[in-house]
């Protein structure tokens, strides 16, 4: 019987991290070949299905908890225009348009509520918030992206959400989502479902909603949950009707890459409940290399681990990426990920700095979303400082063609983290012939970074080895032709019909 995967994650952000990607990438990789899957998500979120359209999903390839709940998995898009929509009576109300943000809505010379315009569109109602006679909002509908009312938020007078109720496409009540004031915060308290298949059903958390929903989409002939967050392993372990679930691991288990294969390595806290408690609970862990399966099935026998690359190289876009290289690049480096401080953003700078004694023109472009405005101020103090203003450039979280443009007119990919599952980022640099210097650490590098054949790895924190190759690669061309070709060599191990191969273990 073919089986039926279930990619559980808890959104696709504005902002996504490797996990996300590895998801999207894995779903794209199963479409391909022709596999039953779906990524699976619990967040709430109005712009789901703008964001997967991003990355090159359809709706069909991602069901969420909420649209599940709400009846409206299949919704089609319609463009919700404010000067268009019969949410305004035109006879008593008028639009006064403010910016292209948001517009107010007047009622004899009063402003009873202001729509905020759907992020990146042109007119199309996001949020309407209702104001009450003090000028206070009192309530907020909340409109899916895809062009209707989804919920109505009513708020307490200091503005935090009291009581929450969610819509079907045709305007129903079909959830309640009740808030409380806990100890000076407030949270949701009560899910509840209305008239769920003829009865009207609470659920304590959200996580407890979630489980019931994996139940009720799960078939326990076909089903394959894979796992992708860690904050979610309790909730995968409670749901029954599955043929089998998995935990994917995306990074290094010990908080100290270095004992990630000793007994003596301390696990991340958030992976405690999963090794300690939950390992009988699944069938198999998944994690990005041979060497961290080896040290897994080491240290915990009772569950088997298997090794799949959590990205794939497809060959039609790597072949079109290979055909609109140039030989003739700018003396840049690339760093992409996110800009957090387990990533050591700090020694980027600093290799930089070092590499600039004998390439004067060398330039750092970092892709990338920020940890907090205080790391940011942290980072942009140490360029100054190090005077390296013209030469280090934070290019912002990009995505598609804009990422392709910075990767494709860069001379070598530089990571300076600590620890890693694999990399996706190291691997998405191999499809653009990118020499790539990163640290010799668990467990990822050392798959993809072959020295002097496509990179090389440096001991971790050595900025001033990395520093010289570098230098090296941008000073002779023959180095970096050498080097880039390997690159483009190694990226066929991680095609995805390797990593296809990988996924055929997990049945």
């Amino acid at each position: 019987m073919a089986k039926t995967f279930l990619f559980v994650n808890e959104n696709i952000f504005t902002f996504n991290s490797g996990t996300e990607f590895s998801a999207m990438n894995r779903q794209k990789l199963f479409k391909t070949n022709k596999k039953d899957s779906k990524i699976v998500t619990r967040n709430y979120n109005q712009g789901l299905h703008q964001e997967i359209e991003k990355y090159g999903l359809e709706s069909s390839d991602i069901l969420n908890m909420y649209d599940y709940f709400q009846n409206v998995t299949d919704v089609p898009h319609k463009h919700a225009y404010l000067r268009y929509s019969d949410m305004v009576d035109k006879n008593e109300y008028k639009i006064d348009g403010v910016d292209n943000n948001k517009s107010y809505i007047e009622q004899k010379g009063k402003v009873v509520a202001q729509v905020n315009i759907f992020p990146l569109t042109i007119g199309e109602i996001g949020t309407v918030d209702y104001f009450d006679r003090f000028g206070n909002t009192s309530s907020r509908d909340v409109w899916d992206g895809r062009g209707f009312r989804s919920k109505t938020q009513y708020l307490h007078p200091d503005g935090q959400v009291g009581h929450e109720i969610l819509f079907d496409y045709d305007g129903n009540p079909v959830m309640e989502i009740t808030h409380m004031n806990i100890n000076g915060q407030v949270h949701p308290t009560m899910f509840k479902l209305l008239n769920y298949k003829g009865r009207n059903m609470r659920f304590n958390t959200e996580d407890e909603l979630f489980e019931f929903f994996l139940n009720e989409i799960s078939d326990p002939k076909k089903t394959i949950l894979i796992n992708d967050r860690p904050t979610l392993t309790d909730v995968v372990a409670n749901v029954k009707n599955v043929a089998a679930r998995y935990q994917f691991l995306h990074n290094e288990q010990t908080t100290d890459a270095n004992l990630a294969g000793s007994a003596k390595g301390k696990l991340y806290p958030i992976l405690e409940n999963l090794f300690h408690k939950h390992l009988q609970d699944y069938d198999g862990l998944i994690v990005s290399t041979p060497q961290q399966r080896d040290d897994l099935s080491r240290l915990f026998p009772e569950v088997k681990t298997y090794a799949i690359f959590d990205s794939a190289i497809f060959n039609d876009q790597a072949e079109e990426i290979r055909k609109s290289l140039e030989d003739d690049r700018s003396n840049n480096v690339v760093y992409a990920g996110r800009i957090f401080r387990d990533k050591h953003i700090d020694q980027l700078i600093q290799t930089v700095s070092f590499a600039k004694n004998r390439v004067p023109d060398i330039h750092l472009d970092v892709i990338g979303y920020f940890e907090s405005e205080e790391y940011r101020q942290e980072l942009l103090n140490l360029v100054k400082k190090l005077g390296l203003d013209t030469n280090v450039d934070f290019k912002g979280y990009l995505i598609g063609k804009d990422k392709e443009a910075v990767l494709s007119q860069a001379k070598v990919m530089l990571q300076t983290s600590f620890g890693e599952g694999l990399s996706m980022s190291l691997v998405n640099g191999l499809e653009y012939g990118l020499p790539e210097v990163a640290y010799d650490v668990n467990y990822g590098p050392l798959n993809i970074i072959d020295n002097d054949v496509n990179g090389y790895l440096v001991p971790a924190g050595n900025v001033r080895e990395a520093a010289g190759h570098i230098d090296d690669i941008m000073l002779d061309n023959a180095l970096f032709k050498k080097l880039s070709n390997g690159s483009l060599v190694k990226a066929k191990e991680f095609s995805s019909a390797n990593v296809i191969k990988q996924w055929n273990q997990i049945k």
